[in-house]
């Protein structure tokens, strides 16, 4: 793995030097600090969990034929204190959620889900609903792909954050970038951020690859943003056979390299800088990295 590495980081230094005149333009953009990778490593975590538990409870509805809902209406599952909540159901124009199934798991193991009686649902999902909706609209006008899943963060003050993640209908493919990212007001109309992620999309093959063969997108440079995205991190998570992600800014010598465990490589010219994130939120020296 460590010969892997250190050859990616090298293509990937080799390549910044393409984007010189870029780089120039692009000083203004920071690398991310320590807190920063923390927070990425940390919602990518969260963004992981909840893909799982939703696509868990949309397999228990197929198996259980609850699939008479219309496949236009809205899904999306939220995290709250005592479980998973995944819910099937219907917007109105006054953004009025109704929910029509309702799927219920445990925190610690998202796939013991079950059907939930409606009345026993704890709340309304109304702004939940009005956010991913949102949210779901402005990436099919961004990027023109209907294929398209939300994932639900709640706040600690409250507000509600939507990822709006890529997919694909073939088992053997699937989309890296064209993700976005949203926050709202608790009641789920008042937008607060509305931020593109990537601004292309890479349709990976994810058929075994030839011994050392990259996937498309598997190394990529960032121009808005100096390190790593929660989304991307994530995505190695939920498809470690990509064994690995590595980005970097062309106007700086580091490279990260995301693996499907939620580690993050620091990968630096100076083998003494480099270091690991660890799964767990610590730092380590990259030898101490298993």
């Amino acid at each position: 793995m460590r010969v892997s590495l250190v050859m990616t980081f090298a293509v990937l230094l080799l390549g910044c030097g393409a984007h010189a005149g870029r780089a120039r333009l692009q000083d203004a953009v920071p690398l991310p600090d320590d807190a920063e990778l923390i927070r990425v490593q940390s919602r990518a975590m969260s963004i992981y969990d909840t893909v799982r538990a939703a696509a868990f409870a949309t397999e228990q509805m197929r198996v259980q034929g609850d699939g008479d809902a219309d496949p236009g209406e809205w899904f999306f599952t939220v995290p709250l204190e005592d479980g998973w909540y995944s819910l099937f159901g219907v917007l109105d124009g006054a953004g009025t959620f109704t929910p029509a199934h309702a799927y219920k798991a445990p925190l610690e193991d998202a796939e013991q889900v079950e059907p939930l009686a409606l009345e026993a649902l704890p709340r309304d999902f109304s702004p939940e609903a009005r956010a991913v909706q949102a949210s779901m609209v402005a990436s099919v006008e961004a990027f023109q792909r209907h294929t398209i899943s939300p994932v639900v963060v709640l706040e600690d003050d409250g507000d509600i954050s939507v990822y709006v993640l890529q997919g694909s209908m073939d088992a053997t493919r699937f989309a890296l970038g064209g993700d976005m990212r949203f926050r709202y007001g608790p009641d789920g109309f008042t937008q607060r951020e509305a931020v593109k992620l990537h601004s292309r999309v890479f349709d990976i093959d994810t058929r075994p690859r030839q011994k050392g063969e990259l996937y498309e997108g598997s190394a990529h440079d960032h121009v808005l943003f100096g390190g790593p995205l929660e989304t991307e991190l994530a995505m190695v998570m939920l498809y470690p056979e990509l064994g690995l992600v590595a980005v970097v800014h062309p106007s700086h010598p580091v490279a990260y390299v995301l693996t499907p465990s939620g580690a993050i490589r620091v990968m630096t010219q100076a083998p003494a800088q480099r270091r690991v994130l660890q799964p767990d939120g610590t730092f380590a020296p990259i030898d101490s990295d298993t």
